[in-house]
């Protein structure tokens, strides 16, 4: 069963819609949208093994796709919430319903659950870790289970989560991305709407605000193998890409214009594609990824039973 035509967002994502509590996409039509199912262009042979969608709707599973997006398996989630892969291919999805982090080991796409561990400071809604078995996740909350502002929770499958990271820049926290040296940063809104960018050193600490961020929203991060952020600004359908930001950013390219709008990103792990869960169309759009500038390619029509909702979208192994 293949996905329909859907309405346009609002200014309150559907994607985080279970977690933040916005209501469901209006009725507003789009127009006619190319897609391919059997895309022409495929990824060279050393690029992600698959591809991971998550959706939501009556028939919640995480789908997964192969090299050439053919869809060969799918995990019966039973939930809707953000998911991620490690640079191994092991999953990471979050339940901001349940408040929990479930990690499926790879590198097979859907492979058997390895753990599962409950977040006790929040509503998770993405998560970043290089080694899901048995390193760091990084898991952001959009909002403290209590309706208090968001946060990053610090943890692993075997501890739990141990820390709590807080700042007055962070409200709502869309995005979080782990870099291999263990910095953090949560992606945002302040209080008053206004994207920020909070970087946490050795993912830990008060954190600082980063300068030179000019999102106008929060959205999905990855980090490319050149160790730039790749950012999504969720309302303007753009993505910019940063150096540095610890915390001074500079900015190396963007904005660059997505085909719709997009709260998570995926980069696969080469950092040569970028795929974007479009939630004006519940498609997958794909891209050719460099800093300096993307290239649209197709757009992928996800079939699996649920209603025309899209949460997340990882490569697998992930960059």
């Amino acid at each position: 069963m293949k996905f329909s035509v859907t309405g346009r967002l609002q200014p309150c994502l559907a994607v985080l819609a279970l977690l933040a509590g916005c209501g469901a996409p209006s009725s507003m039509p789009n127009g006619p949208r190319a897609t391919a199912q059997t895309p022409t262009m495929q990824p060279p042979a050393t690029a992600a093994a698959g591809l991971y969608v998550s959706v939501a709707g009556s028939g919640a599973a995480i789908l997964g796709y192969n090299r050439k997006y053919k869809q060969i398996c799918r995990i019966e989630s039973g939930y809707a919430g953000g998911i991620s892969a490690d640079r191994a291919g092991n999953l990471l999805a979050a339940s901001g319903a349940s408040n929990t982090v479930t990690v499926y080991r790879g590198p097979q796409l859907c492979g058997p659950e390895y753990g599962s561990f409950s977040d006790p400071y929040g509503q998770p809604a993405s998560i970043s870790s290089r080694d899901a078995l048995h390193g760091t996740i990084a898991v952001g909350n959009i909002f403290d289970k209590t309706g208090a502002p968001g946060s990053v929770s610090v943890c692993t499958v075997a501890g739990g989560c141990t820390a709590n990271l807080t700042n007055s820049n962070m409200y709502e926290v869309g995005g979080v991305a782990l870099a291999r040296d263990g910095d953090c940063w949560a992606d945002a809104t302040n209080s008053l709407g206004t994207a920020s960018l909070t970087y946490f050193r050795r993912c830990a600490g008060a954190g600082k605000s980063a300068t030179g961020f000019v999102n106008h929203y929060y959205g999905g991060i990855q980090i490319d193998r050149r160790g730039n952020l790749v950012t999504i600004d969720a309302f303007s359908g753009t993505i910019y890409v940063y150096k540095g930001c610890d915390p001074r950013c500079s900015l190396v390219g963007g904005p660059f214009a997505l085909q719709g709008a997009s709260v998570y990103g995926t980069l696969n792990v080469n950092s040569t594609m970028f795929a974007a869960a479009d939630v004006d169309t519940s498609e997958v759009d794909v891209y050719r990824y460099s800093p300096t500038g993307i290239t649209y390619r197709f757009s992928l029509q996800p079939g699996s039973g649920a209603s025309e909702l899209l949460d997340g979208v990882a490569y697998s192994p992930g960059g």
